[in-house]
């Protein structure tokens, strides 16, 4: 009897010290005044600022950890919005995505390039800036997906060794 306790303590335990994930938005302001913010919690970007509007997806967002000079790429799942080049506003052109030339976001030390076409026809390519400061805002915590499940595990461990010690103490009345 003592030994099952025992064990459902140790499970409650476990549940007790098992962390949680976090998520956050990185927030990056570049030398010329552009605005890049990585969501780690939706897998997701954006890069506003006076001659760039644009959002973008990747799975690779959701592992990304930020800091004042990142080392990340992140192929793009998507990418959708506007750059000003020579005077116009062009969309963002796929062409190669899929093959030579996939559309990236590249973060290496201060430098931070959008590697891309831009414009149909393509009148411009990778947009290349450099990171001024950094910020991050936390949001929530998210509790892991196993720890749902432990936490059930430990309850349903404890109620059936409380049950079992009930139907043993009644036999022996």
């Amino acid at each position: 009897m003592v030994k099952k306790s025992i064990i459902g303590l140790a499970a409650f335990a476990c549940l007790l010290s098992s962390g949680s994930a976090s998520a956050a938005v990185y927030n990056y302001t570049m030398t010329n005044g552009d605005l890049l913010k990585v969501n780690s919690d939706t897998g997701s970007a954006t890069f506003t600022g006076a001659t760039i509007n644009a959002s973008m997806a990747s799975t690779a967002f959701n592992s990304f950890v930020g800091g004042m000079y990142p080392s990340f790429t992140a192929v793009l799942s998507s990418l959708d919005g506007t750059r000003l080049i020579s005077g116009s506003w062009v969309t963002d052109n796929p062409l190669y995505a899929t093959t030579t030339h996939p559309q990236k976001l590249i973060m290496s030390g201060s430098s931070v390039n959008l590697w891309a076409w831009w414009g149909n026809p393509i009148i411009g390519g990778d947009y290349v800036t450099d990171i001024a400061s950094y910020s991050v805002t936390p949001s929530t915590s998210v509790p892991e997906p196993g720890v749902a499940g432990l936490f059930a595990a430990a309850f349903g461990w404890l109620a059936f060794t409380r049950r079992r010690r009930r139907k043993v103490v009644a036999a022996a009345a």
